[in-house]
């Protein structure tokens, strides 16, 4: 009897002490898990671009006339002569009923600036300042022209290689022509000036006749 209750007790000894064994390991094991765990998820990640860089193209840059401008210098419909300068532009510009549906045709010169231009009477004139000099907007709603005056050796718009031939002469001046699809932009030079003639046609035929017409009445005074 004391044989067997021996045998009982040290089976439950050994019962007890592989319980505490395997609660012990129990704990143990969470604990290196996440350890783990966290060392995984704070590992540094490099990011590789997937775009490499492209090349900076050189873009060509025509000026771009503005709706918003300054007060009008003329805005007539019949045959008128206009010498503004620079320092004294009218404010109050009287407006004629047009007696026909034909535009007349009216000269502008600018005594500063040295040239004289015609151009037709539905068109408003304006005076203003840019960056390179004096600009002269010819304004209508369907496409403005405008003569540009370059001062101190700048141009009103950036061009890599002006080539100036006596294919077009304007003025008794070689010039530079340059035709896209919506303008025409025509350089010469003269009078330690710039010259630049602008006509935003927008492919337009009747525009582009226009523009011809405007740019060869360009004169030096």
């Amino acid at each position: 009897m004391e044989t067997k209750n021996s045998t009982y007790l040290i089976l439950t000894i050994i019962l007890i002490i592989l319980s505490i064994v395997g609660i012990i390991f129990l704990i143990k094991l969470p604990k290196n898990n996440n350890t783990q765990a966290t060392n995984t998820s704070v590992s540094k990640i490099e990011l590789i671009p997937t775009d490499s860089p492209r090349e900076i193209e050189e873009v060509t840059i025509i000026p771009t006339i503005t709706e918003t401008t300054p007060t009008p210098i003329a805005s007539p419909t019949s045959k008128i002569k206009n010498t503004p300068t620079p320092t004294s532009i009218p404010t109050k510009i009287p407006t004629l009923t047009p007696t026909s549906t034909v535009s007349a045709t009216l000269d502008f010169s600018s005594p500063a600036d040295a040239f004289s231009i015609s151009y037709i009477s539905s068109r408003k004139v304006y005076q203003d300042t840019e960056s390179s000099g004096n600009r002269y907007t010819f304004y209508s709603i369907s496409g403005n022209f405008a003569v540009h005056v370059g001062l101190n050796g700048k141009w009103a718009w950036t061009y890599p290689n002006r080539q100036f031939t006596e294919d077009l002469t304007i003025a008794g001046k070689p010039t530079f022509k340059y035709d896209i699809s919506t303008q025409t932009i025509i350089d010469l030079q003269a009078n330690d000036k710039n010259y630049t003639i602008q006509c935003v046609h927008n492919g337009k035929s009747a525009l582009k006749t226009e523009c011809e017409s405007f740019y060869r009445s360009f004169k030096l005074n």
